[in-house]
């Protein structure tokens, strides 16, 4: 700190600086300027932002009795007041709700220009300006009327309760406002409220560099920190950045990277050694999000399935343990359904907590957060966010196990979102359950939180302004010519000429250079050594260096760094394998059945992912009815069915209405056996139910043109055995046609390409099946698919012999031994599955429903193509 801070601070002055992060960075030089004097207990400085010491000397002044008795207007109540302020104000043919979007940028301009001595109202010529001014002039009536009061819109005589402080020292500013020179005169004559301190008479040292990209610029400022850090552990570094894209915790993460590179530094490593300003948006903040989503379950209609997911596995949740949570998850997620009706969850919870107790749980919550947060009544902000909190705590939300530091810290800002939802009563009527969630939810979408760190040896920064305190040294990111000086934009809802007279840096080209040039006079004032960088080419925009910072031949190029390798940018592999498995005589079970084998076949690296390490797909959600459920409701209605018919004889004995009759009492078996199909709208299983007896119908008169036939099995349940392994199967069908068997297998979706003719296993299933009736001495003499399609069902597959069906089957002339090639081809598969091959597919096809791809090598190779095309 320079000696004109430290007299400042040291004097007991109220300090203002720009924001709260120069207010920290403050706080911490003081507190090693303690240290460094060797003492362990000192005063607390008081440093703070213009708008907050304004709003503490209000407070103690209404403590004297030294202003009138209002109510203050926070940010959250000014911006709701600002909101239906402008609602009223919209013109013929203008929608309110474009218009209040605005709300946040209006009161920011009004409370600037108030500050700059601005009359909105007095140059005021397009839409733009005569809104603002039109609204400000109705927010201050509508101030007065209420008792309300906004110290952003307060004039110099309304703050005159300051004569009776102490006169603060401004410090960060390149100069006083119009505002804060009337205060000076009025209240403190003779007083100089801005400390500026003096230019450093000798410029540290200053290096101009060119990098090749971002990438390149980060590493050479990760060196160049860490060298100054190991040199001497006591320095305090700082980086600003000049980019906008990507955003600064981005590169947070990317310049951590790359000072942690070939170390074994952990994330309370990177506290000590870089602290990142700025913070995120609270509703981008895990903690924050899952309690609105928790909310949002408990007040909606309808729950969203992700949504729902996602609250399950949220460590937050503290109504059930992790294992029943995750469990239930997994159950709620095979259902298939991409939303619930609310009544319809429950009852399924409830029909489900006889298998686990955790449903149970959960739906007493549902219920009882429903009947709390009913919606008709309307009710005030404090009384929903005291039925917000409580819903919050029978769900044991965030206390179902200890936070860490900055958990807490999210959790308190949490609290204090509560609180500021709560002051609203001040300037909105009574809310609906669903209008109050989601003004909380705009509420954590605006207000910004950070957990704080301790005193970091590296600070990053976007703030290209006065650091207001030393550094031992400062580096420079991205200071392209494109960026900096930053190009003009004024603002849209000030007259323009306002602007420049009030000299504000966005209003002109020469504005900004003079705010860059001071900027870069407050760096070499505040560092030992400053280093300038930009990158040469980012994408396809080649840079230039900022003229304001040297002459073009001063920059020189970064010496040559070897890149880190970034988290999800590994150096390519070739194919692999996993370790064999290894399998116990007389052989075991794997799960997966034949579509194990189906994905050895398709790619082999997909099926050692999915179905020895896990990496299965995520559920299936459908806006109608699943597809899982389709195919079980036509099975269970088939199955049904022939067991009352027993073959082709019984279907023909039927008549119209009798078809109609039977068909319509297997449907309601069927959904009475599925539980998932009754959670679906009725709206949605009637569609179902209409479309499968059209299924059904097409299915039957293709089944009255066979030759004759009797169903001997339905759902046949055996095991296939190859490679000293096993794989467990279900047969859907097997007919007797004459003295031959029929494998049916029913396909209910998009139809499959028949290829076992050609001396392929396309589709796999139907080889599979027939080698493992094989294997129990009961061969069949063909194998088919059923293409369940509601107008033009049919069968397609092969056959030893011609008659067996009409049309749809390929004759092959050597069965017997067609049947032991596919027997060989599959061992061949399981083999290469227990011997761990995980090579990648060679058919592309195989890649397009793949779940994979931020696994798969073949993601990085197809990038490689598709760039040289």
């Amino acid at each position: 700190m320079d000696e004109a801070l430290v007299a400042a601070v040291g004097s007991g002055r109220d300090l203002i600086v720009p924001d709260r992060h120069r207010a920290a960075a403050v706080r911490l030089a003081w507190a090693r300027l303690k240290l460094a004097e060797g003492r362990s207990v000192w005063s607390t400085p008081q440093i703070h932002t213009w708008d907050a010491w304004l709003t503490r000397q209000w407070r103690e002044a209404a403590l004297r009795g030294a202003v009138p008795q209002v109510q203050l207007l926070d940010t959250s109540q000014e911006r709701a007041l600002w909101e239906a302020v402008l609602a009223g104000l919209a013109e013929e043919g203008e929608d309110e709700a474009s218009l209040t979007q605005h709300a946040t940028a209006l009161m920011q301009a009004a409370a600037r220009a108030t500050q700059s001595g601005i009359d909105p109202a007095r140059l005021a010529v397009n839409r733009e300006e005569r809104l603002l001014a039109a609204a400000l002039e109705a927010v201050r009536r509508e101030c007065r009327q209420r008792g309300l009061l906004s110290l952003r819109l307060a004039r110099a005589d309304e703050l005159g309760f300051l004569a009776q402080v102490r006169a603060p020292r401004i410090v960060g500013a390149q100069r006083l406002t119009a505002l804060q020179e009337q205060l000076a005169g009025r209240c403190w004559p003779g007083e100089s409220l801005l400390l500026a301190p003096p230019a450093a008479e000798l410029p540290p040292p200053t290096r101009r560099l060119r990098a090749a990209d971002l990438q390149h610029e980060l590493a050479a400022c990760a060196r160049w920190c860490r060298s100054h850090v190991e040199r001497d552990p006591g320095a305090r570094l700082l980086v600003l950045s000049a980019c906008t894209e990507p955003s600064l915790s981005i590169q947070g993460a990317l310049l951590w990277n790359a000072l942690a590179a070939g170390t074994d530094a952990d994330e309370a490593a990177r506290a000590r050694w870089l602290a990142v300003e700025g913070g995120e948006p609270l509703l981008h903040q895990a903690l924050a999000a899952d309690a609105l989503a928790l909310l949002e379950l408990a007040v909606a209609d309808t729950a969203e399935t992700a949504a729902l997911l996602a609250l399950l596995r949220s460590p937050y949740l503290g109504l059930l343990p992790d294992g029943a949570r995750l469990r239930l998850a997994d159950w709620i997620g095979e259902q298939g359904l991409a939303r619930w009706p609310r009544n319809g969850l429950v009852q399924a919870l409830h029909a489900h907590a006889g298998r686990e107790e955790a449903a149970g749980v959960l739906a007493g919550w549902l219920a009882q957060a429903g009947a709390a947060l009913d919606g008709r009544p309307r009710r005030g902000t404090t009384e929903w966010a005291r039925q917000f909190t409580a819903v919050l705590d029978a769900a044991g939300f965030a206390r179902g196990r200890p936070l860490d530091s900055r958990e807490e810290q999210r959790r308190e800002r949490w609290h204090a979102l509560l609180d500021e939802f709560a002051g609203l009563d001040a300037v909105l009527p009574p809310l609906t359950a669903s209008a109050a969630l989601a003004r909380l939810r705009r509420l954590a979408r605006q207000a910004r939180h950070q957990a704080a760190t301790g005193d970091a040896a590296i600070t990053l920064s976007a703030s290209l302004a006065d650091p207001v305190v030393r550094y031992d040294g400062i580096w420079v990111l991205g200071l392209a010519e494109a960026r900096w000086p930053a190009a003009p934009r004024p603002d849209a809802w000030v007259a323009l000429a306002e602007q420049r007279r009030a000299r504000w840096p966005e209003a002109g080209a020469a504005e900004r250079r003079e705010q860059a040039a001071w900027a870069l006079s407050r760096w070499q004032a505040c560092c030992g050594e400053l280093v300038l960088s930009f990158p040469a080419r980012e994408d396809d925009v080649l840079h230039r260096p900022p003229a304001l910072a040297g002459n073009i031949d001063a920059w020189v190029d970064c010496d040559a760094v070897e890149m880190p390798v970034l988290a999800g940018c590994s150096r390519p592999a070739g194919d692999q394998h996993l370790e064999p498995v290894a399998v116990a005589s007389p052989g075991v079970t794997l799960k997966g059945g034949a579509t194990l084998l189906a994905t050895q076949q398709a790619c082999p690296f997909r099926a050692q992912a999915q179905w020895r390490l896990g990496a299965d797909p995520p559920a299936g959600l459908s806006e109608g009815v699943p597809a899982f459920v389709r195919g079980r409701l036509m099975h269970l209605l088939l199955q049904h069915l022939w067991e009352r018919l027993g073959g082709q004889a019984g279907l023909l004995a039927l008549d119209a209405a009798g078809e109609t009759a039977l068909v319509e009492e297997c449907w309601r078996r069927a959904v009475e056996a599925t539980p998932a199909a009754r959670w679906l709208p009725t709206t949605v299983l009637e569609r179902e139910r209409q479309r499968t007896h059209q299924t059904v119908k097409s299915v039957l008169q293709l089944e009255r043109e066979r030759p004759p036939f009797t169903v001997e099995q339905r759902e046949r349940a055996l095991h296939w055995q190859g490679a000293g392994a096993r794989l467990a199967l279900r047969i859907d069908r097997i007919d007797r046609v004459g003295g031959d068997a029929l494998l049916i297998d029913y396909k209910s979706g998009q139809p499959t390409r028949i290829d076992l003719h050609e001396q392929s296993l396309q589709p796999l299933q139907l080889a599979v099946y027939a080698a493992a009736l094989a294997q129990q001495g009961q061969p069949v003499s063909a194998a088919a698919l059923l293409n369940l399609h509601p107008h033009e069902a049919c069968f397609a597959g092969v056959a030893a012999r011609e008659g067996i069906l009409e049309e749809g089957l390929e004759r092959l002339e050597d069965w017997d031994g067609t049947q032991r090639r596919w027997q060989e081809q599959l061992v061949a598969l399981m083999q290469q599955h227990l011997s761990g091959e995980a090579t990648l597919t060679v058919d592309r096809r195989a890649c397009e429903r793949c779940h994979l791809p931020a696994l798969c090598r073949r993601a990085g190779e197809d990038a490689v193509e598709e760039a040289g095309d």
